[in-house]
């Protein structure tokens, strides 16, 4: 039995001359992490459509797709493509648990919420002859049971030149230890997906992983996906006591409150934290308020920043603009204030505030009429697609344009030069 598993590529949507941001800056984990569970005897392929060509007429019995909201669109495409060659498919991902009733139309199978336990059960379904329209995860996975992910399906694209990463940046080896985020921030589809619950894996088996990867690769440098490294204290301190005897380099998101505690970062320095991610989000306090984020303080940001930088730990971070008390000044709010940081500032993501699937960011701005555009490829939080409360969705648009335009050139370059140092 042969089984494709297929990244979708928004690009494949746009028309010649439009400009979309790219797709990948490392692997996604998502079907390296289900080609764990998979069957001995199905021979598994793992095809992102952003760096090669889907060839649909090549044999394969079972075609396994994954879509975020802003690639669903072209996920669609490319079950539609298999079906008329009479191909079966089956999709997952955020977007489908947001909506599997409209997914379930496109598709022949759907699986909601994690699948680690449910995809064996659609692999001998299949076989049988019998594959059900709907599969629903039975709760949390319990992490305990996470197998080391098979990157090696990956391994056509890491070899030089790695189509994954810019030239100047390391090859990098990609471990997940932890799901679920307690904060509950409305606009965030992380809680929806995988719980409000902390869950790690045990700290003997991710250690043991990193030093498999380090062996099989030679490679000195992980990059943790965790949205939340810092998710629970006790565990993240254990982590870097290991991290440190493994003599590795690595890089993770995390809160901002890990700067509170100089002893947590002295022991991030001394396990060889390069860079850390965090989600500032805004400048605006009334603003963090208005969607649930309660452990940001702008008025802590300086400090908390500052204390970063004494351990020459680089930072990148996200920012949003279009939340319901954001008027035409936050864009010269957040300049002024990224620019005092500046030198220290790995990279920036910069986002529209969107209204995910599932999220009470959308619920709330669908039962007040203010979601406009329903076109999914626009969810990737670089279009506006609802109407803004203090300003018109045109001044928005233009200010996340200037704010990128400003300030993106600077911190790419900062990432060069960081990353050939």
């Amino acid at each position: 039995m042969k089984v494709k598993l297929i990244y979708p590529s928004v690009a494949k949507e746009y028309k010649e001359g439009e400009v979309f941001f790219p797709e990948l800056w490392f692997p996604i984990l998502t079907f390296p992490i289900l080609a764990a569970y998979t069957p001995g005897d199905v021979e598994l392929e793992i095809i992102d459509e952003a760096i090669e060509t889907i060839d649909f007429d090549a044999p394969v019995d079972l075609v396994g797709i994954t879509a975020m909201t802003h690639s669903v669109s072209r996920a669609y495409q490319i079950a539609a493509e298999y079906r008329k060659r009479g191909v079966k498919t089956v999709m997952g991902g955020f977007h489908v648990t947001a909506l599997p009733d409209e997914t379930q139309e496109r598709v022949d199978a759907v699986v909601v919420g994690e699948g680690e336990e449910v995809w064996p059960q659609v692999i001998e379904d299949f076989k049988k002859g019998c594959l059900k329209p709907r599969y629903t995860s039975p709760g949390l996975f319990d992490m305990t049971k996470y197998k080391p992910t098979r990157l090696d399906l990956l391994s056509r694209y890491l070899k030089p030149p790695d189509q994954y990463e810019p030239p100047y940046y390391p090859s990098l080896n990609i471990i997940e230890v932890s799901r679920g985020c307690p904060f509950k921030c409305s606009y965030c589809a992380v809680a929806n997906f995988y719980g409000t619950k902390y869950r790690s894996r045990p700290l003997e088996d991710v250690l043991a992983e990193i030093r498999a990867q380090k062996l099989q690769s030679r490679m000195r440098y992980v990059s943790f996906s965790d949205d939340n490294l810092y998710g629970s204290k006790s565990y993240f301190r254990e982590l870097l006591k290991g991290l440190k005897k493994l003599n590795m380099k690595w890089s993770a998101q995390m809160s901002l409150d890990v700067a509170k505690s100089p002893e947590i970062l002295q022991m991030m320095v001394e396990s060889g934290c390069q860079s850390v991610g965090f989600g500032i989000e805004s400048v605006n306090q009334e603003s963090i308020d208005s969607v649930a984020k309660f452990t940001n303080k702008v008025d802590q940001y300086d400090r908390l920043f500052d204390e970063v930088k004494k351990y020459n730990i680089r930072i990148f971070f996200g920012i949003i603009v279009g939340f319901d008390y954001d008027d035409e000044s936050i864009f010269e709010k957040t300049y002024n204030w990224i620019k005092k940081h500046i030198d220290h500032i790995l990279y920036i993501n910069f986002h529209i505030l969107t209204p995910f699937p599932g999220t009470p960011v959308y619920h709330r701005l669908l039962k007040e009429n203010r979601i406009f555009d329903f076109n999914w490829r626009h969810y990737d939080t670089r279009n506006v697609v609802f109407t803004p409360r203090l300003m018109s969705a045109e001044t928005l648009y233009k200010g996340y344009k200037w704010l990128t335009s400003e300030l993106v050139a600077t911190t790419n370059d900062n990432w060069k030069k960081w990353y050939t140092l």
